[in-house]
C-alpha cells in the first residue's frame, strides 16, 4: 500500500515538472519557428501523449483543459473540449484497432494531433475563413514532432518507475 502511494507521489511530481517545463517553453519565443502559426502546440502534444499513454482519466483532463486555458489564455473551455475530443477519439481506436509496434503507436500520436489541431482550429478565437495553409502545415509538423519527443519522454520516465 505505502509503495503504491510512493509510486503514485513519484508520477505526479514528475508529471509537474513537465507541465511546468512545457508551461515555460509555450511561454519563450523560438527564433527559427517565432512566427505567429508556426509555433507548436506544446500543450496539445503533451496531453496526446499522455492520453496514448492512458495515463489519465476524462475528468482530470477536462479540469487540467480549463487550467490550461487559463495559463495560455485561450477560450475558456477550448483545451478542455479538446482533451476530452481526443480521449474519446482515442478511445473508440483503441477499441477497433491494436497498437503495439512504434510505427503504430507514431501513427496514433500523429492522428490524435491532427484531430486536436483541427479542433483547435474550428473553434479558435479568430473566425477567419482564409488560414493560411502552409502555416497551418508547419505547425502540424512541428507539433507532431514534439508530440513523439513527449512520447519518447513519458517512456523513458515509466521505465525508471
Amino acid at each position: 500500500m505505502i509503495k503504491i502511494n510512493n509510486l503514485k507521489r513519484s508520477e505526479l511530481l514528475k508529471f509537474c515538472i513537465i507541465f511546468f517545463i512545457t508551461l515555460l517553453i509555450s511561454k519563450i519565443n523560438i527564433p527559427v519557428i517565432n512566427t505567429s502559426g508556426g509555433m507548436p502546440d506544446f500543450f496539445l502534444a503533451l496531453f496526446v501523449s499522455l492520453i496514448a499513454s492512458r495515463v489519465m482519466n476524462i475528468y482530470i483532463l477536462f479540469l487540467l483543459g480549463l487550467l490550461v486555458d487559463l495559463l495560455v489564455g485561450e477560450l475558456m473551455g477550448q483545451y478542455g473540449l479538446i482533451f476530452t475530443a481526443i480521449y474519446f477519439i482515442n478511445f473508440l481506436l483503441s477499441k477497433y484497432f491494436v497498437f503495439k509496434t512504434s510505427i503504430m503507436l507514431a501513427s496514433q500520436h500523429l492522428i490524435l494531433t491532427t484531430i486536436g489541431l483541427m479542433i483547435f482550429l474550428l473553434s479558435s478565437l479568430s473566425y477567419e475563413l482564409a488560414v493560411n495553409t502552409n502555416l497551418f502545415a508547419i505547425k502540424w509538423i512541428v507539433t507532431c514532432l514534439v508530440c513523439l519527443l513527449y512520447n519518447k519522454l513519458i517512456q523513458f520516465f515509466s521505465n525508471k518507475i
